[in-house]
């Protein structure tokens, strides 16, 4: 009877070590699209040229403090 229940704890952990990526990167994007499209958005309105890179690279800055500040303490 336990090694009917081995196969399935597999999954289960490649899938957990799968969700935690697919978090970081949506966490990643999101920060990236939101600063962006604040920084285009300044950009149109303002008639200036600038913000929209300064808006990627400050979500991008963003992004990655919380991605360090939630999952870099996990151990590895």
């Amino acid at each position: 009877m336990a090694n009917q229940s081995a196969p399935a704890e597999q999954p289960a952990a490649e899938s957990a070590g799968s969700d935690v990526g697919m978090r970081i990167f949506a966490e990643m994007l999101a920060g990236i699209l939101l600063y962006g499209g604040l920084g285009y958005l300044g950009d149109h309105f303002w008639h200036t040229s600038f913000l929209l890179p300064a808006g990627l690279l400050i979500g991008f800055g963003l992004s990655m403090y919380l991605v360090f500040k939630r999952f870099g303490g996990a151990a590895a």
